[in-house]
């Protein structure tokens, strides 16, 4: 009992803090509400979206990682997100990346757009993704090496159709390959690039 009681203080300890914001998505009332967390060899920063209700009372939409680093100082995990509402247009950036000698862990992007419409939900328009799912030349046993030479065996194709089939469903979106990939990238990081910007200058 005193274990559990601990693990739970732990964990609430481990949500630092939280801060809510009240905006307006199409005229219509929305709240976000950013919270930081520090659990194990995990920090970071989330957005959760409301929509708020006429009873007090607020529905959870939709949340994005904002910054997430996991593991030691100098081997690193790392994930960055910003968004951007332009007026019912909502758009979700996401970068993955890795520092030091980790060669297990993601790379790449991802962009969704959603949309609020005329009855208050929020629908996904479309989401776009490029992942590399570990470090090249560390993943011999899956099809990600035919990201970087072409598939030519029965065999070799059904590795990459694999791959692409589980990333889709891990990152939640469709891939996309080659220079569509790379635009994809320089998008993500331009938005993170804004968001930087727009902190600089509050």
């Amino acid at each position: 009992m005193k274990r559990l009681l601990l693990l739970i203080f732990t964990i609430t300890a481990s949500l630092n803090s939280a801060q809510t914001e009240q905006i307006k998505i199409g005229n219509q009332d929305f709240s976000i509400v950013t919270e930081t967390y520090d659990i194990y060899n995990s920090k970071g920063e989330v957005m959760k979206l409301y929509k708020e209700e006429h009873n007090t009372n607020s529905t959870y939409l939709l949340g994005l990682t904002l910054k997430d680093n996991t593991g030691t100082c100098s081997n690193k995990r790392i994930q960055e997100g910003a968004y951007e509402i332009n007026g019912t247009d909502i758009i979700f950036y996401s970068f993955w990346y890795r520092r030091g000698n980790v060669h297990d862990a993601p790379y790449g992007a991802r962009i969704t757009h959603y949309e609020l419409l005329e009855d208050r939900t929020i629908v996904k328009k479309s989401s776009y993704i490029y992942i590399e799912s570990a470090r090249k030349n560390h993943d011999d046993e899956s099809g990600m090496k035919y990201l970087f030479h072409t598939p030519k065996t029965a065999k070799e194709k059904e590795l990459f159709k694999n791959y692409i089939t589980e990333m889709e469903r891990t990152y939640k979106g469709e891939f996309v390959f080659g220079d569509e990939s790379k635009r994809l990238i320089k998008k993500v990081k331009e938005a993170l690039d804004r968001k930087i910007k727009s902190r600089w200058k509050s």
